[in-house]
């Protein structure tokens, strides 16, 4: 059995009026690509400075292989690589010297790996950060957190900014860490493109919570699009369970659902005297029909 490398139980934070997180119940095994997905101001960024010890919850516990986060020991925090939202560094500082900087806090930092990561993502090491633009500092964010070779890595909308040439390399890292070295990954974006090329499992974040957690192959056969045309005028609302949402034009509709097996599809042809055809939405489509 896999070891669980990020642990949250029953972990809630507010700030002042606004809950933000509730009673959030969440795990990511070793070896386990997870992607994160939710609007803007879902939590995300929260729920994953609760899990880095960064920011105390108000009710919970959360732990990196096994240790609270608020107290990690070194070795543990020598096991993390995290890349946060907002990049942060010293602008007057080069870019080699920044990661040479970085690399003496660790106990191990692979140098060699490093250099190609720069020549392999275009990033001139004698660059001073500060003329760097955005997308390349973002860049420079994900080598410092891989330079030191660690087991798990934590990623904020790591890509937000880089162009889909320099996307596509990253991606590409990822899968090959995991497969190799069977590296944890827990990856936050909004660009769900991209997690349908490198996440196997999904979180959704909504409402302080997570409304579904698994494999994406099991989400999208969840999730359907069905398009319903019958020989006579729709009853509103639709006898149909677990609506997510539904366009309605005379004897014509669009039903997008959740859970909803083939036996129970059939059902609805017969009481409607409809036929109905089902599509299968990716990623994108899905998140936009959960968060409407």
């Amino acid at each position: 059995m896999s070891e669980i490398v990020l642990n949250l139980k029953g972990i809630s934070k507010s700030y002042e009026d606004n809950i933000v997180l509730r009673s959030i119940d969440f795990s990511v095994s070793e070896g386990t690509i997870m992607g994160l997905v939710g609007k803007n101001g879902a939590g995300k960024t929260t729920m994953i400075k609760c899990l880095l010890g960064l920011i105390r919850p108000d009710q919970g516990e959360a732990e990196v292989f096994g240790e609270p986060s608020w107290n990690l020991s070194v070795k543990t925090k020598h096991r993390i690589g995290y890349v946060a939202q907002t990049v942060g560094s010293f602008r007057w500082m080069k870019v080699r010297s920044m990661l040479e900087y970085t690399g003496a806090f660790y106990s191990y930092w692979n140098t060699q790996k490093v250099d190609t990561l720069l020549k392999e993502w275009d990033l001139d090491p004698y660059a001073k950060i500060g003329n760097l633009s955005e997308g390349e500092r973002q860049k420079l964010a994900i080598i410092q957190a891989m330079g030191h070779e660690p087991d798990v890595f934590i990623l904020d909308e790591p890509v937000a900014s880089l162009d889909p040439v320099a996307r596509r390399k990253f991606i590409k890292q990822l899968i090959e860490l995991n497969i190799s070295e069977r590296k944890t990954v827990l990856f936050s974006t909004h660009i769900t493109s991209d997690l349908e090329r490198v996440a196997a499992d999904i979180a959704l974040l909504k409402d302080g919570k997570i409304s579904f957690k698994g494999d994406l192959s099991t989400l999208k056969d969840r999730v359907r699009r069905l398009r319903i045309q019958s020989g006579r005028q729709l009853p509103q609302p639709l006898p149909i369970p677990n609506i997510i949402s539904s366009t309605i034009d005379g004897t014509n509709a669009v039903v997008t659902v959740d859970g909803l097996d083939d036996r129970e599809i059939r059902n609805v042809e017969k009481e409607l005297s409809a036929v109905v055809t089902t599509e299968h939405l990716n990623l994108e489509d899905i998140f936009l029909e959960l968060n409407k």
